[in-house]
């Protein structure tokens, strides 16, 4: 017969007499039962506020990080405003050289540079963060983008500008200014005159400055050589075109220092002083021609 109860032996110290003690197994039992009911318990109550603490650690990162990220969105906001205003400035400046480079002035329509509505695609990938958050980050980036699009706007007005200026320069460059002679007299202006020679009236299609043999001849602007050579009447000839229509003439030189062919520079020496061909006297005619009509040098003679 299967016994109810456990019995535990139980042997003092210095030799008294053994004890034993009988314990019904339904108690045995149900103590072990408890006691693995209680660790259960506890283990689970320690699983849940470890839980609860592994939770308020995140919650507190995140709080910190949430600080950071409004910390760094109002820096954002702060570059974001002061890059507005120098693009704004950079329009004023270009509106400035645009001016002075003799171009249309841009548009308020051109400069705002305006597109569509936001990128749905991209607001969707903002959809767990706050409405405040996510409203702010969308405005920024319409603004960055904005803003993109307006330097390129801007880039592409210095590039339109700078050809302009070049161009400027190039013609300014090559339309005759100074006078072929730093020393000597007009001696004959251009206009009807009475010619030296036949004692005829006639038209004197060019300026006759009075110099020593030898006196340096200037190139009155940028330009390549056409002619050199002689000339019956003109004697040694010097021709160089300018572009933009302009050509000039030397006539009469002692010597000629460049070749057909030859780039100059205005001020270069290009040849002396002379009476050759159908002169009286020692001295230079200068002509100008514009758009293949000979017009009045003076006109290109600056101060």
């Amino acid at each position: 017969m299967k016994t109810k109860h456990f019995t535990f032996l139980y042997i003092p110290e210095h030799n008294a007499q053994p004890r034993t003690f009988r314990i019904p197994r339904g108690a045995v039992f149900g103590v072990a039962t408890a006691a693995m009911l209680f660790a259960l318990v506890a283990a689970g109550a320690v699983w849940k506020y470890s839980g609860k603490i592994k939770d308020t650690y995140k919650l507190a990162t995140l709080e910190r990080s949430n600080s950071e990220m409004r910390t760094q969105l109002s820096s954002f906001e702060d570059q974001i405003s002061l890059l507005r205003r120098q693009v704004a400035q950079n329009f004023d400046f270009q509106k400035k050289a645009r001016l002075l480079a003799n171009l249309d002035d841009l548009s308020e329509d051109v400069t705002e540079v305006g597109i569509g509505g936001p990128d749905f695609v991209y607001v969707e990938t903002l959809a767990d963060l706050d409405e405040e958050t996510r409203d702010w980050i969308v405005g920024a980036h319409a603004d960055i983008g904005k803003m993109l699009r307006q330097t390129r706007l801007q880039q592409e007005g210095y590039g339109e500008i700078l050809d302009s200026l070049e161009e400027t320069d190039k013609r300014l460059r090559s339309t005759p200014s100074i006078r072929p002679v730093g020393v000597g007299s007009i001696t004959s202006r251009f206009g009807r005159r009475m010619d030296p020679i036949t004692g005829r009236r006639t038209m004197h299609r060019g300026l006759d400055f009075a110099a020593r043999l030898g006196t340096p001849v200037h190139a009155p602007a940028d330009g390549v050589v056409t002619f050199s050579g002689k000339w019956q009447t003109y004697g040694e000839v010097i021709e160089i075109s300018h572009g933009y229509g302009f050509v000039t003439r030397f006539a009469h030189l002692q010597k000629r220092l460049v070749k057909k062919g030859q780039r100059v520079r205005r001020d270069d020496i290009i040849g002396r002083v002379g009476s050759s061909g159908k002169s009286t006297f020692s001295h230079l005619h200068y002509e100008v021609e514009r758009e293949g009509n000979r017009v009045d040098p003076l006109k290109f003679v600056l101060n």
